[in-house]
């Protein structure tokens, strides 16, 4: 009896694993994500755009719609390493769940209540730090990392000069969360500076942000103009009712906070539609709007999942990808001997440009894209200036597609 039970349970095993083309697949794009978080939030260089990274983790979630068994991915940033100061944070420090249609934030507004009031707020494109205060002093300075345990930038957030380090009149502790950033301007005079000395240009506000924060020339990081938008508070003593009230004390203390305006729910959208517009006049980098309770009580009440809070969503706008045909993969090689593969097309216009080729990262990313030649594509420019391939098309493919050999 006990071995037939062995034997049903090795038999039902094998039935619900996942055949082996979607394990492999499912492999190499788990190992391209976790590749991909690692970039963003640990390094400050991301190795690909939203646009493609959401179309890849998409992909992902999908696979585990039909097959549970594979291995979830990680609900928030990455994991801090032992050398970043990996330090506990007292709250989880979660993402936004993306809305890209306006469909989708009339249902967040209809869940939260049409009656409630809504803060409406630029999603600044920095890097996320958690400020600690006792009796008005600076005492810790935290990234995202996991959510869960973040790396300890104190010094480095010190020695920016951006954010303050004693405030006057403020409460025993406090608990912020802020976004550290570099404007077009700062961006434009730290290129030069570095043109000048012979140095690479850097790629972007947000990554020349983020990796201000892990240098170790603290006159360096004091030179490069960051700046600090606090957009949340975690904790403060005699709380307040509403997040436009919160904003409101720390700025009396001396902090700059994110510029937030308040709506009923019944004008979310066309609130939305006119701070879209001003985006463009934005001196810092800024990748979507979010809406969020207004209430503090009403929004902790609402709790959160593993990956988001209930009572706010980022609204993105989504670059609209242009579709062509893949032609050839180019090998490249590197300073430091990296092959990196470059995707030839049929040239398409998008925004303007002609677009005929783009870089993927790594061998990694041309597998987990699952790509063929002669396959159907999309494209869009990252960032409004980089080509980029998000995927395949929907379209099936002919069977006249070729396979994509692997570097010598």
């Amino acid at each position: 009896m006990f071995k037939r039970i062995v034997l049903y349970w090795v038999i039902c095993g094998s039935c619900l694993a996942a055949p082996e083309p979607v394990e492999r697949h499912a492999t190499q794009l788990r190992v391209l994500l976790q590749q991909a978080d690692a970039a963003y939030y640990n390094n400050g260089e991301p190795i690909m755009g939203d646009a493609a990274y959401d179309a890849l983790r998409s992909q992902y979630e999908k696979l585990l719609v039909d097959y549970p068994e594979l291995p979830a991915l990680s609900d928030v940033g990455a994991v801090v390493p032992e050398d970043g100061g990996p330090t506990a944070h007292t709250e989880p420090v979660l993402s936004l769940k993306k809305a890209y249609s306006d469909d989708e934030v009339l249902a967040f507004v209809k869940r939260c209540g049409v009656e409630q009031t809504y803060c409406i707020e630029p999603k600044l494109d920095g890097l996320t730090v958690v400020l600690r205060y006792q009796n008005g002093l600076l005492v810790q300075a935290l990234t995202r990392g996991d959510g869960k345990q973040g790396s300890d930038v104190t010094t480095a957030v010190m020695a920016s000069g951006c954010v303050p380090t004693r405030l006057e009149n403020a409460p025993e502790s406090m608990e912020l969360r802020g976004e550290i950033l570099m404007s077009f301007s700062a961006f434009e005079a730290l290129n030069e500076r570095r043109t000048k000395d012979g140095l690479t240009a850097l790629k972007s506000p947000r990554n020349s942000a983020a990796g201000t924060l892990r240098l170790k020339d603290l006159a360096e990081i004091a030179q490069r103009g960051l700046q600090l938008r606090i957009f949340e508070v975690i904790q403060i003593e005699r709380e307040v009712p509403t997040h436009t009230e919160a904003l409101a004390r720390v700025s009396a203390f001396g902090l700059p906070v994110v510029k937030s305006r308040t709506f009923s729910g019944a004008e979310v959208l066309p609130v939305l539609t006119e701070m879209n517009r001003l985006r463009a006049d934005s001196s810092f980098p800024t990748d979507g709007l979010v809406i969020r309770l207004d209430d503090r009580t009403a929004f902790k009440q609402l709790g959160a999942t593993a990956k988001y809070p209930r009572g706010a969503i980022a609204r993105k706008y989504r670059a609209v990808p242009v579709e062509t045909t893949l032609l050839s993969i180019e090998w490249t090689t590197g300073d430091t001997g990296r092959l990196t593969p470059v995707a030839h097309f049929e040239p398409v216009e998008v925004d303007g440009a002609t677009l005929q080729r783009a870089s993927l990262h790594s061998l990694d990313h041309l597998r987990a894209l699952d790509l063929m030649i002669g396959d159907r594509i999309e494209v869009v420019r990252a960032g409004g200036s980089v080509p980029e391939i998000i995927g395949r098309t929907s379209a099936p493919r002919t069977g006249e597609e070729k396979p994509i050999d692997d570097p010598e």
